[in-house]
């Protein structure tokens, strides 16, 4: 390579085609249509939101499901992976044994998989208001993050006040549930951070007594008198706060083992039987008869892993059936069939109890062919309508385009026949044409003769006309019973009279008088009639007729008779 050219990276080396090694292009194509687990900025590690947003898991719809997230976060690495973060927060993971880069969590389709049966036992609860009556539905992460210092009991045990708050986990725990779940764990949650809740805490200023108030613009707890003292002047005085109360919880219970297979830490302690026991001999030994009527107490409020014994089981298995901690059943199902074994959250002991019942396993196995048989249906009718919008936008489509084809091919057609008649028209009037020039003067010969003839004819006939105008006129007062100016009047719309205006316009005031025929010939060219045409539509006859005619459906018959008869009776 030259000194002065420099190598090409990242997007640069991709949009100029650098060859790039396999695994390298396959890892930026996933990085592009994958989510990715990030650490928000701030912080160290990830928390339980980073997977709720990876799993889509939404908060508002269905916050029973929040513990999936939180197990997939404290799930440490199968044997063959190992997780890296880059500068700017990005999670990817390096598979050890094919030497392979991908931005997916090694374990997110076995959690895939989980909130899926998860999500449909959850609609089925939903027919069980018993045990749906138990089940905690609302989004205690959201509190967690806005509220500091919200005051709960301890979401493990449920006994004891909380005095710890996982930052990561985003619960509250008391400090046996804490080291419990969070001291001897080998996975990620041994790293998690704790803050002090009002109940665990103790006044910021004097470490003395227990917090009584909580300040939100300091974000610490104070008694009263450090309070009054701190916030007695300066801005101090405008801050907002709130009083807690907090209250010393007992010490739990130790530990007790199942009287029945004397292995597993007791669960339950039976009410009438007065034995203690796990969650599996329990129901073995209450399955019939009377003992079916029998109710159990809690005695093990954190039961412990079954392999390890160490970490508190946040799991049960339900091929194993067995209450196990996330690092020991990620190690044990990391390959073979056991990487498709499910489980169920064991965090509260109660709904787990009540999900392990005969009767209502038996319900849910009913119930569970019946709701994916809803869900289908539903999701069929969604699709359905969305494929009839799709299909109307499509049909509209193509109808536009099928009108628009046959619209260019209709217009190539009818120019396509005008063109043809228009050539027709012109070969038929090309082929009557004379061709040569001595032919074109023949032609016009003989039209100039036809012309001339015509006038000639047309002069004759119009001398004629005038002619006989004149002898009846002239003869009109020879007939005592013949009145000369209704004569003349008449005499006016005939082609004769048609000149009484012309030859009267030589002179003003001239009264009309004979002249020779020569002079009274009119011009070349005008005709006393009409030129007829079939396209016009006009009826062929004397120029002075077509101007008097008048329209029959206004003319009063009766009245043009009277006037008649007076005229003929000279009564006027």
């Amino acid at each position: 390579m030259n000194e002065g050219t420099r190598p090409n990276f990242g997007g640069e080396a991709e949009r100029i085609g650098t060859r790039l090694d396999e695994a390298t292009d396959e890892f930026l194509k996933e990085t592009k249509s994958c989510r990715a687990l990030q650490v928000p900025p701030g912080q160290d590690q990830l928390t339980a939101m980073e997977f709720v947003s990876y799993l889509g898991i939404n908060l508002q719809l269905e916050p029973e499901l929040t513990w999936i997230a939180r197990e997939m976060l404290a799930a440490p690495m199968p044997p063959q992976a190992a997780m890296k973060v880059s500068k700017a927060g990005v999670c990817y993971f390096h598979d050890l044994i094919n030497d392979y880069y991908t931005i997916e969590h090694p374990l997110t389709q076995r959690y895939l998989k989980v909130l899926e049966r998860q999500r449909l036992d959850l609609l089925c609860l939903r027919t069980k208001p018993s045990v749906n009556g138990l089940l905690f539905s609302q989004p205690d992460m959201l509190f967690h993050k806005q509220f500091r210092n919200l005051q709960i009991p301890c979401q493990s045990c449920g006994v004891m006040q909380s005095t710890l708050k996982c930052n990561q986990c985003l619960m509250s725990f008391c400090q046996s549930c804490a080291d419990s779940l969070h001291k001897n764990a080998l996975g990620p949650r041994k790293n998690h951070t704790f803050l002090t809740t009002a109940c665990g805490s103790l006044c910021s200023t004097c470490a003395v007594k227990k917090p009584q108030v909580f300040c939100a613009n300091c974000e610490d707890y104070f008694c009263f008198k450090c309070f009054e003292d701190m916030h007695r002047r300066g801005n101090r005085l405008q801050h907002k706060s709130m009083l807690v109360s907090v209250s010393d919880g007992d010490i739990i219970e130790p530990q007790k083992r199942c009287e029945e297979c004397e292995d597993r830490p007791a669960a339950f302690a039976c009410d009438y039987c007065l034995d203690n026991y796990c969650v599996q001999c329990f129901w073995k030994c209450h399955f019939n008869g009377h003992r079916r009527q029998h109710t159990a107490s809690k005695v093990s409020v954190v039961p412990m892993c079954n392999q390890c014994q160490n970490v508190r089981a946040t799991i049960f298995s339900e091929q194993t059936q067995e209450l196990m901690c996330t690092e020991c059943f990620t190690m044990l199902h990391a390959k073979g069939n056991r990487m498709l074994h499910l489980f169920m959250d064991s965090m509260d002991l109660l709904i787990l109890l009540e999900r392990l019942d005969p009767a209502f396993q038996e319900h849910m196995r009913r119930a569970r062919p019946r709701v994916l048989w809803a869900l289908s249906q539903l999701q069929g009718w969604v699709k359905g309508i969305e494929a009839r919008r799709n299909f109307k936008k499509r049909k509209d489509v193509v109808l536009m385009i099928q009108r628009r084809w046959r619209g260019v091919l209709t217009r190539r057609r009818l120019l396509g026949m005008l063109h043809m008649h228009k050539w027709r028209r012109r070969q038929v009037n090309s082929y009557f044409l004379p061709k040569t020039a001595a032919e074109r003067r023949a032609v016009k010969q003989k039209t100039s003769a036809m012309l001339a003839a015509k006038d000639v004819t047309t002069r004759a006939a119009n001398q004629s006309l005038r002619e006989l105008r004149e002898t009846i006129l002239q003869t009109a007062s020879a007939d005592p019973l013949e009145d000369a100016t209704m004569t003349r009047d008449q005499m006016d719309p005939l082609p004769g009279g048609a000149l009484n205006s012309t030859m009267g316009s030589f002179g003003a005031g001239s009264t009309y008088q004979a002249l020779p025929g020569a002079a009274q010939t009119m011009p070349a060219g005008i005709s006393p009639y009409t030129q007829t045409s079939r396209f016009n539509g006009s009826l062929t006859g004397p120029v002075g007729m077509a101007s008097t005619t008048q329209d029959l459906a206004n003319k009063d018959i009766t009245k043009t008779r009277d006037n008649t008869l007076r005229q003929i009776t000279r009564l006027d």
